[in-house]
C-alpha cells in the first residue's frame, strides 16, 4: 500500500490544527455554524485517523462504516459552509441530537450535498456499494467458505478506503476555509492528489 494517501490524511489533519490555532480567538461560542464546523472537523480528524489504522492493518473492508461516517461529515460540512451557515448548522445539530443508525445515514441527503459540494460523481456509485461489499467482503474467510461462491464480495481496499479518506479531508478543510478563508488552505492540492 502507497504512502501518499495516508500522508495526505495527515497534511489535512495538520491544516486543521493550524487553521483552528489561527482562528480560535475569533471563535464565537454563540455561533452554530461556528460550533457544528469544529465538532465536525474534530470528528473528521479522529475518523480519518482510525481509517488510516485500520487499512494498515489489513482491515480496510471493516472499515467501510467508518468511510462513509467521513464522507457524510465532510459533506455536512461543505454544506454547512456553502450558505445559510447558521441555518445549516442549527440543523446539522438538531440531526445530530436525534439521529439513530438509520437516520444517520441518508443516502439521498449524502448525495445531494456532495453533488453541491463537487465531489466526484464516480464517488456516487462508490457510495451506494459500500454497504453491501462491508456486509460480503472476504466472506469465504472460514473453512468451506468456498462452497458459498455467489456470497463472495471483493470488498474495499486499504488504498481504495484511504484515497477516498484523503478526498473527503480535503473537502473537510475546504469548508473550514471556506469559513475562515485564508486560515486552511491546501484542499484543492488535498484532493487533486487523492482523485
Amino acid at each position: 500500500m502507497t504512502k501518499e494517501y495516508p500522508a495526505l490524511i495527515g497534511r489535512a489533519k495538520t491544516a486543521i490544527d493550524n487553521g483552528f490555532s489561527r482562528v480560535g480567538k475569533k471563535l464565537d461560542a454563540a455561533s452554530a455554524a461556528d460550533r457544528a464546523l469544529m465538532l465536525l472537523a474534530s470528528r473528521a480528524v479522529a475518523v480519518a485517523n482510525a481509517l488510516v489504522l485500520l487499512a494498515q492493518n489489513s482491515l480496510a473492508n471493516e472499515a467501510a462504516p467508518l468511510l462513509r461516517s467521513l464522507l457524510e461529515i465532510a459533506a455536512a460540512m461543505r454544506w454547512i459552509a456553502a450558505e445559510n451557515s447558521e441555518e445549516r448548522a442549527i440543523e446539522a445539530l438538531e440531526e445530530s441530537e436525534t439521529a439513530d443508525w438509520a437516520g444517520l445515514w441518508q443516502t439521498d441527503r449524502l448525495l445531494e450535498r456532495m453533488r453541491a459540494s463537487g465531489f466526484p460523481r464516480d464517488l456516487e456509485d462508490r457510495v451506494g456499494l459500500l454497504c453491501r461489499e462491508h456486509l460480503r467482503g472476504n466472506a469465504q474467510g472460514l473453512p468451506w467458505g468456498h462452497k458459498f461462491e455467489h456470497d463472495k464480495g471483493k470488498g474495499i481496499s486499504g488504498e481504495e478506503l484511504l484515497r477516498i479518506a484523503a478526498l473527503a479531508s480535503g473537502h473537510a478543510v475546504k469548508a473550514l476555509d471556506v469559513r475562515w478563508p485564508g486560515n486552511f488552505e491546501g484542499a484543492e492540492q488535498l484532493w487533486e492528489k487523492a482523485k
